[in-house]
């Protein structure tokens, strides 16, 4: 597809710096740098410093670099001027490439533009916007490997195992007498179909593995008034975020806050402490820390030298959880062995002194996803992809069903063809069936 005007936007955040960047994409882009200097850009791909005029006055020197239309980002002309950083400056410069021509661009213009001229398809332009929003290092890891495309092969491949087998079938439905072909016994089209589907359940197993890593995991702390969610709260953010008081309920809504580690972020959400109470506000509270353990992703229960509320521990206990025992001073090392053996996941810090590295250590344990990039398995990170990856497994799954049972091969095909526009939607592609005659025609020679 070629678009036919040109755009422009700040590639940099408009500051105070030392460098800004300015990128223009489009057909003339070229052409409307040349008006604001005065020795024309050579058309390649390099680096070229130049002058740059308004109304024949200097007003900077920058570096130039330049794209031509299959090397660039967006699949067009590209130039980039790399200015010196002032806001005013920036800004001058923008304005004289809008007055000679440019367009100012909408917000993701440029990946659009890249994705409908076949740069990148729609599951590099999300990695591109996840790997600007990461917010620990597995995340960016991830990330990268989605956005140039290095983390899609295994999608690409399950799509070229789809489209052959529909190939083979459309093959022997349209053209009997190519009775030469490999593979088409409804047991041996069944297996190959298997396979495939082991291959899309392998990636929505990791996928939701590590679906938080990029939106972080919801984390409650939760527990009686006073026994040090607050302080909890603050040692974690190492900052005063919540107010401590020795006043019980003086947390009376959520208070939230973010924590990154390396390979995970926490979103802490410190509650109302839980109490029987006439105080209606702080009612609210407590209500609302209740229906928040149903979305929790983790539950760190805070409790005073083990006096734990049991009615508040049954309601966490099919969730993801960790008894943190607090004011852990006074407790000898008897008592914190034999509570340990009581309670699976339990703790012991002292929170008001900011010592919760147990706490840590813990939370570290159980998210440590040391071994996602080590599966070498394509890895989503939109719960959408996940769940039309989902259909689209369920879709093989009664296709093998129906093989199995030799039902109609129509019928297969419908299940077939389901699975692969569910996958070529993830993808942005929409014509599924000129990839199938394209397959069909190399892969099979038909008419030699």
């Amino acid at each position: 597809m070629k678009f036919n005007d040109t755009i422009v936007a700040p590639a940099t955040k408009l500051a105070k710096q030392a460098i800004s960047i300015i990128r223009l994409s489009g057909p003339e882009a070229f052409e409307i740098v040349n008006k604001i200097i005065k020795k024309p850009l050579q058309v390649n791909n390099s680096q070229q410093l130049r002058k740059i005029y308004e109304d024949d006055q200097l007003i900077d020197e920058a570096l130039l670099i330049t794209f031509v239309e299959t090397k660039s980002f967006t699949g067009e002309f590209v130039v980039e001027i790399n200015c010196h950083g002032g806001i005013l400056l920036a800004n001058k410069i923008l304005a004289l490439l809008i007055k000679n021509g440019a367009r100012m661009a909408l917000n993701g213009e440029f990946s659009q533009r890249a994705f409908m001229n076949g740069k990148i398809d729609l599951l590099q332009a999300e990695g591109i916007n996840n790997l600007i929003e990461s917010r620990n290092n597995l995340a960016i890891k991830i990330n990268a490997l989605n956005a140039t495309g290095s983390n899609n092969q295994n999608i690409l491949k399950i799509k070229e195992n789809l489209i052959d087998v529909i190939s083979k079938i459309q093959t022997t439905i349209d053209y009997p007498e190519y009775d030469d072909i490999e593979g088409l016994s409804p047991a041996e089209l069944a297996e190959s179909l298997a396979k495939t589907k082991s291959e899309v359940e392998k990636i929505i197993e990791v996928s939701q593995r590590v679906l938080k890593i990029n939106d972080g995991i919801n984390t409650l702390i939760l527990g009686e008034p006073n026994v040090g969610k607050s302080s909890l709260l603050n040692a974690l953010l190492n900052e005063d975020k919540a107010i401590v008081t020795d006043i019980k309920g003086t947390t009376r809504d959520i208070i939230e806050g973010q924590i990154n580690f390396d390979n995970f972020s926490l979103n802490l959400i410190d509650t109302a402490g839980i109490r029987k109470t006439t105080n209606k506000i702080e009612k609210i509270g407590i209500e609302k820390s209740l229906k928040l353990i149903d979305t929790a992703d983790l539950i760190l229960l805070v409790v005073d030298s083990l006096l734990i509320n049991q009615e508040i521990y049954q309601k966490i206990q099919n969730k993801q959880h960790i008894v943190v025992v607090n004011k852990a001073k006074s407790l000898s090392d008897t008592v914190k062995t034999q509570a340990k053996k009581e309670y699976n996941n339990i703790v012991f810090i002292n929170a008001i002194d900011a010592d919760i590295e147990e706490l840590l250590q813990k939370i570290k344990q159980i998210w440590a996803n040391d071994d996602i990039l080590q599966a070498e398995t394509t890895i989503i990170t939109n719960i959408d992809n996940i769940g039309s990856l989902k259909r689209a497994a369920a879709s093989l799954d009664t296709a093998i069903v129906n093989l199995n049972s030799q039902i109609g091969i129509d019928i297969v095909m419908v299940d077939l063809y389901e699975s692969l526009n569910t996958i070529n939607t993830m993808l942005g592609i929409v014509d599924t069936d000129e990839e199938v005659i394209n397959n069909t025609f190399r892969k099979y020679c038909l008419g030699k």
